[in-house]
């Protein structure tokens, strides 16, 4: 039985439009992907070349169709620029994983938390009833980013930990 909506639902906020990623979008995000700062506590490496970018867009793509996964691209509706993504991943049970990058020259602007909150109200009309975050050791802004959002620290492994949101 399918989960996920057929079509990526398009989410707006005061100052951002959550939509799908599209390969017209893979300039901007460069400063999110290429950026090692960015991608310090992501599972992949900083990308390095062009066809990584395109990878992506298609795996984002498909994980809609197939059933696996939903992810927005973060635009600022001022102008346009895609700074970011925030997904929901790894279903299971009636919940998920949340995930999201932004760019650095975005950071500690609230803009991250504002697209959270869209996909936050969202989440249960997908069928969720609680998400997990999982959070490197030592990346202080995203457990403070979490936290603030009602996310609780529920256990780790050492290397990463999990804190978690009933909705």
């Amino acid at each position: 039985m399918r989960r996920l909506p057929r079509s990526l639902p398009m989410l707006e906020t005061k100052r951002l439009l959550l939509r799908s990623v599209k390969l017209g979008d893979i300039a901007d995000l460069t400063a999110v992907y290429g950026d090692p700062e960015v991608m310090r506590y992501a599972s992949d490496p900083a990308f390095t070349i062009d066809d990584e970018y395109l990878q992506t867009v298609a795996s984002i793509e498909r994980n809609l169709v197939e059933d696996v996964a939903i992810e927005w691209g973060v635009v600022l509706k001022s102008n346009g620029v895609m700074i970011g993504v925030v997904g929901l991943h790894n279903f299971a049970g009636g919940q998920a994983e949340i995930g999201c990058l932004l760019a650095k020259a975005y950071w500690v602007r609230g803009l991250m938390r504002e697209a959270l909150l869209a996909v936050l109200d969202v989440a249960p009309g997908v069928g969720l009833a609680r998400l997990d975050a999982e959070i490197d050791v030592g990346n202080g802004r995203s457990e403070r980013l979490f936290s603030g959002l009602g996310f609780v620290h529920i256990g780790g492994d050492g290397e990463s930990a999990v804190w978690m949101k009933t909705l």
